[in-house]
């Protein structure tokens, strides 16, 4: 099953999609400038020190930190090459798996689940820097844009992209390599908080997917021999369990004529839709 979004005419991006990829990138590339101002010039704390999270703040009572860390990029008073590589790779993510979501299951829906997720890491990772006495300051989008990730996967695990373009994988296990490298790398780098503020969003986008909209396990753990749908004979039954059903995906195409009208829908749903309507 390939990605539809892949194939489809590209759809108007929504407008709180826009608005969270407007303040993410403003932020990331005003903050350090004003912070730079206004650390050498009066000696104070300037937005990277109001706006991340650390314990220092939460000693200052900034209460606010939970929800304005993540749409902070970099905690340098520099403007380098590598801050606007983060910002197209991790807007571009949030970009892509939004729109699906939103699409799914609407703005308000994804606009506190996204929040959420950036709000439920910063109050997990605040106590666990208080229960460490750690100084280090946790930042940037990752947490929330990894939470949308993994419900992203949980909606479409069976995707196949093309990797490196030669590549065909499944959406599930590119998405595992994302996240492990990510994971890696804050290791190599003793970013310890960091890398737990994004278990922390992991864990949020899994619970919600799960306990909330009853999405499906994209990575199943093995069953046992045995166990598992078979025939009488033992003969193992060839099922695809993540492939969406017929029913799910007529109202799935219902809701998205009535949104965005019949011209949005892809080549590969109008061939789907053909054959269900000639059962």
């Amino acid at each position: 099953m390939q990605a539809p979004f892949l194939f489809k005419k590209s759809e108007p991006t929504p407008k709180v999609l826009k608005w969270l990829l407007a303040i993410t990138v403003t932020t990331s590339l005003l903050a350090p400038i004003v912070t730079f101002f206004l650390n050498h010039s009066f000696n104070i704390p300037g937005p990277l020190q109001w706006f991340s999270l650390s314990l220092w703040g939460l000693l200052q009572t900034w209460l606010w930190q939970p929800l304005t860390y993540f749409f902070i990029q970099s905690n340098s008073t520099e403007i380098t090459l590598s801050l606007f590589f983060s910002l197209l790779f991790w807007m571009s993510l949030l970009w892509i798996t939004g729109k699906e979501i939103i699409l799914r299951y609407g703005t308000s829906s994804f606009l506190l689940f996204y929040l959420g997720g950036g709000i439920f890491t910063g109050l997990l990772s605040w106590l666990a820097q208080w229960l460490f006495s750690s100084q280090q300051v946790v930042y940037g989008s990752g947490p929330p844009v990894f939470a949308t990730l993994l419900l992203w996967t949980m909606l479409f695990p069976n995707l196949e992209l093309f990797f490196f373009i030669l590549i065909r994988i499944e959406v599930r296990w590119l998405v595992a390599i994302l996240v492990g490298l990510t994971l890696l790398i804050h290791l190599l780098h003793g970013e310890y908080f960091p890398l737990l503020a994004d278990l922390f969003g992991l864990l949020w986008g899994f619970s919600i997917g799960k306990l909330v909209w009853k999405l499906p396990n994209p990575y199943p753990l093995p069953q046992k021999k045995g166990q598992g749908p078979q025939s009488r004979e033992g003969k193992i039954i060839n099922i695809t369990p993540f492939q969406e059903s017929d029913e799910e995906f007529m109202d799935r195409m219902l809701d998205k004529i009535s949104r965005h009208g019949e011209s949005s829908l892809t080549s590969h749903e109008r061939s789907r839709l053909d054959r269900i309507s000639k059962k």
